[in-house]
């Protein structure tokens, strides 16, 4: 298959198989339009923490999770980093423990085709040395108060189900309260300093965007709930926001 796309790098995060409200059309469109040298799934790939509250994984989900398989067996370097809602495979004893429930075998069975890591040391072209990670680590709310962050999903998951915009709403106001009460931002900022990165690449609050601050370069790649973006890098070093929400890709924003 021919690709119109062609890129060095594409980082997704917050896709959350197994949810009914992941856009998995959306992101089936968007895989298809495109190549690359290397794929980055920061986080929240596959919603292990929804599915053990309800189970959801119809064959759409199957589907796309063994793109990434194929892609990783054709070459493609893939990188699984590990979110909150994917923290299973952050422990090999919990793991191991979801995979005897048959409900998740297979899943399990095809997770393990990838090497799950925490963070990633990623050199741009042009931007130097930027740190890719899902970001639940800067959320001191998911970090310290599960049953809060749960809840709220909880919340989310059923007014998504009713109205899409409402949840959209909810959803982006407790991002915002979360992040003022976690500190998100200026727990990025102090990891990219005390660490020397030049900028970090993260997903977990569903708000896409690239900002370039005074020390250094910050970018989110979204989520496949409603955002439906991406980042990439382009051959000649370009970093872009693009969307792919109406099934047409669009260009959010670069850097």
């Amino acid at each position: 298959m021919e690709h119109n796309n062609q890129y060095k790098s594409v980082f997704l995060s917050d896709i959350h198989l197994g949810f009914n409200g992941c856009s998995v059309e959306k992101l089936e469109h968007f895989m298809d339009s495109m190549s690359c040298d290397n794929l980055f799934l920061v986080g929240d790939i596959v919603d292990l923490w929804a599915m053990k509250d309800k189970f959801y994984w119809p064959l759409s989900h199957q589907k796309m999770l063994q793109k990434f398989i194929n892609l990783k067996n054709k070459g493609v370097n893939v990188f699984f980093i590990t979110g909150n809602h994917d923290d299973p495979a952050r422990s090999k004893a919990e793991f191991e423990d979801l995979k005897k429930d048959e409900r998740f075998t297979k899943i399990c069975t095809d997770l393990e085709n990838f090497e799950f890591i925490d963070t990633y040391d990623y050199e741009t072209i042009n931007h130097g040395k930027i740190l890719v990670i899902h970001g639940d680590q800067y959320d001191v709310v998911t970090s310290n108060a599960k049953w809060i962050s749960k809840f709220g999903g909880f919340l989310y998951d059923l007014l998504i189900k009713i109205n899409r915009p409402v949840s959209k709403k909810l959803k982006s106001l407790t991002k915002n309260i979360v992040n003022k009460a976690s500190s998100f931002e200026k727990n990025v900022k102090k990891d990219c300093l005390e660490k020397s990165y030049d900028g970090l690449m993260c997903g977990h609050i569903h708000k896409p965007e690239i900002v370039r601050f005074e020390e250094y370069l910050y970018l989110n790649t979204g989520d496949w709930v409603e955002s439906c973006t991406a980042i990439v890098e382009h051959h000649d070093g370009r970093l872009e926001l693009v969307s792919n929400k109406d099934d047409q890709l669009k260009s959010i924003s670069a850097a």
